[in-house]
């Protein structure tokens, strides 16, 4: 093969397996499976317990447990992975604490309040939540740490059985150790159940946990609907691009700066054709 034909091949392997790549990483993203005007709510509890008997229950969990549930309302979600919430906390009392939140479904980014309530949907076993969290921010309590969907599981949740993501982890060091088991709806990539349980190693005698369980999903008889691909309910225009663009965009950079490279390298290897020599006419020589 001559070299023009090994530099073609090669600049379609790049290509190949670029775009391999951009689509492998895009198909475990998810993108945001909420609409505009959803609404979740949960009841909450937390536990304590402790072996030595003298040990009263911290006023912490006392006034955790003054939560009666949490609702969150989706106030615009209309980025394909951003949503902008509303999560108001009623209290035994009759009181509520309302507070704006959001958060993103790829890089984690968002506030306290919308941790974790809201992953990408249509994942599967293996996938990552929250796939682009940046360490820094999540040191920083500035985005949700991304995690690892153990199992993709059909499991029955307000009355209907449905396909859900389910994430078990313990993580222990020389101070304490937290195991966190939730349960997500694939469909949409709603919280359905999360239990978070911690040990401390100043207290080993005390053990906690909290709970949330989902109670409605936009009305108590409605099942989570199948959102769309945008982030949209379908009815209106978003200024959101489609999923396809960037993807499509991203290859198609790479195809053309594989492209300029192949003509330089093309133009560096091509060397200048030798001139030929002048001919210089004979002259007749005249018989002496």
């Amino acid at each position: 093969m001559c070299m023009k034909g090994k530099i073609f091949v090669a600049m379609l392997l790049v290509c190949a397996l670029s775009s391999v790549v951009v689509f492998g990483v895009y198909a475990q993203v998810g993108n945001l499976g909420v609409k505009t005007g959803d609404n979740f709510t949960y009841s909450f509890v937390a536990f304590w317990s402790s072996t030595n008997p003298s040990v009263v229950v911290p006023s912490l969990f006392s006034d955790m447990n003054k939560t009666r549930s949490i609702k969150i309302n989706v106030t615009d979600a209309s980025s394909a992975t951003f949503a902008n919430l509303n999560v108001s906390s009623q209290m035994i009392d009759g009181t509520e604490i309302s507070a704006p939140g959001y958060i993103d479904v790829v890089s984690g980014r968002g506030t306290r309040e919308a941790f974790l309530f809201i992953i990408g949907a249509n994942l599967t076993a293996g996938d990552k939540a929250y796939p682009l969290a940046d360490s820094v921010a999540v040191k920083a309590g500035a985005a949700a740490e991304s995690f690892t969907i153990t199992e993709t599981v059909t499991l029955t949740y307000l009355g209907i059985a449905r396909e859900v993501n389910h994430y078990h982890e313990s993580k222990t060091d020389e101070n304490s150790s937290v195991t966190r088991d939730a349960y997500y709806d694939r469909t949409t990539g709603i919280l359905l159940e999360m239990t978070v349980s911690h040990a401390f190693a100043v207290t080993p005698d005390e053990t906690d946990s909290e709970k949330w369980k989902i109670t409605q999903f936009n009305s108590a008889e409605a099942t989570p609907g199948d959102g769309t691909d945008d982030g949209t309910d379908g009815t209106d225009s978003t200024v959101a691009l489609p999923d396809w663009v960037l993807p499509i965009a991203i290859v198609a950079v790479v195809v053309v700066v594989a492209a300029l490279v192949a003509v330089v390298m093309l133009r560096r290897r091509k060397k200048p054709e030798a001139q030929a020599p002048a001919t210089v006419p004979v002259q007749p020589q005249t018989p002496v």
